[in-house]
């Protein structure tokens, strides 16, 4: 039989793992960018929303009162506001429990300058108990938003805890 020159079957080479596809670098750098960027983005998730909701919670008790609600009602929003953003802000324990001039002293200290007159003071202490305390409304709205706007991007409380 007459034999044909053919060449023998040779296989493909086997490809190194050195270097990568261009799939694996896109794939490698998306991952390093999470890493770096992750602890950022859910730090701004968590304190990102605190403001936004305080001045949303704001612009809502704003609304109440340019329809005419009882100023007392104002003013026991505006605490439960105040506090539940203070709490926010520093540990349940302190915040929650204290009263008075004491918790005007914590409102001061988180945002690192007085925001609220004397005036405003007293009407915060204990405007929503006595109907004779009175305070101009949105001189006290504006100062909230302020205070609200002045507050830390961080809360050292956060930073023992973790």
């Amino acid at each position: 039989m007459n034999e044909l020159p053919l060449k023998d079957i040779h296989l493909p080479d086997v490809g190194l793992w050195w270097p990568p596809a261009p799939g694996w670098w896109v794939i490698l750098i998306s991952v390093i960018l999470m890493i770096v960027f992750m602890p950022k983005f859910l730090r701004w998730l968590r304190w990102k929303p605190v403001k936004k909701l305080s001045l949303r919670e704001l612009d809502r008790i704003r609304t109440e009162l340019d329809s005419g609600v009882d100023d007392r009602k104002i003013a026991q929003e505006i605490s439960i506001l105040l506090r539940r953003t203070l709490i926010s802000y520093s540990s349940r324990a302190v915040a929650a429990s204290t009263t008075g001039e004491s918790w005007l002293a914590q409102l001061n200290q988180l945002s690192g300058e007085e925001y609220f007159t004397a005036e405003q003071n007293e009407w915060l202490r204990v405007g929503q108990y006595r109907p004779s305390v009175r305070c101009e409304m949105e001189a006290m709205l504006q100062s909230c938003e302020n205070w609200i706007k002045a507050l830390p991007r961080t809360s050292p409380h956060i930073a023992r805890r973790r």
